[in-house]
């Protein structure tokens, strides 16, 4: 796979950084679109030649163009996407606000739209498209009803879009994190103990019995772009740990 080209959305942190560091630890060129830039000096100096940074936000489709020109100026044509940015908001049905709902809907699923639609121009050959959903799509979801109709709406956009795009040769796929070790886990407000406790249930619920670690998803990203997956399209790839499995 050596010098193919990624181009990722939220990229900066947590799941997205992670897939970042894996695509270029497997000689890819990164182009990374983050709101947030407080992390990415340090990852940019690893190897400057291969990576791209541009803050935007994937609600600026203008945003969204610029990205992609500059990936394309710099390295050429585009192999694999990766719609990775979202935000998560726990809110009980009575407190999700207008606001919060047009956040989550604007970040998770117009996001999502564009940041594929405004990627076609510059795609090679046989690119591959990489929409990240979650296992609450298919789950009761509780205080993230928001949350998980908008990865619903994820996965229904990439069976969609891998039957719109498959005459061009290009492949779609989903993939569903379950809950993940990642720096988020600290930004939903919880009480230490309560987020601790909350993990633990998961964990036991979980047939591997733990939490997923974010190189866990990274890898099952780097398989859904690379050729062994040269005949999957249209599918979910749920990495859980069998937690909406069984």
């Amino acid at each position: 796979m050596s010098q193919r080209v990624v181009a990722i959305t939220g990229g900066n942190s947590g799941i997205g950084l992670a897939i970042s560091k894996l695509f270029l630890a497997n000689d890819y060129k990164v182009a990374i679109l983050a709101r947030s830039m407080e992390s990415m000096e340090s990852f940019l100096q690893t190897s400057p030649d291969n990576i791209l940074i541009y803050s935007g936000d994937v609600r600026v489709n203008a945003d969204l163009e610029r990205f992609y020109g500059l990936c394309k100026a710099r390295w050429g044509g585009i192999d694999t996407v990766i719609a990775n940015a979202g935000i998560a908001l726990p809110e009980s049905i009575a407190d999700v606000t207008e606001a919060s709902f047009e956040s989550s809907v604007d970040i998770n699923f117009k996001g999502v739209f564009f940041t594929v639609q405004k990627a076609l121009a510059h795609l090679n050959d046989k690119a591959s498209i990489i929409l990240l959903s979650s296992i609450q799509a298919q789950k009761g979801a509780g205080i993230w009803s928001v949350y998980g109709a908008t990865k619903a709406a994820v996965r229904s956009l990439a069976r969609s879009f891998a039957q719109e795009l498959s005459p061009q040769g290009f492949r779609v796929n989903s993939l569903s994190p379950g809950v993940t070790d990642t720096p988020i886990l600290n930004k939903f407000g919880f009480e230490k103990d309560t987020l601790k406790e909350i993990l633990a249930q998961v964990s036991t619920s979980t047939p591997l019995g733990r939490i997923g670690k974010a190189n866990e998803i990274a890898e099952s990203a780097l398989f859904l772009a690379s050729d062994a997956a040269s005949f999957i399209s249209g599918a979910d790839l749920q990495v859980d740990g069998g937690l909406a499995q069984i």
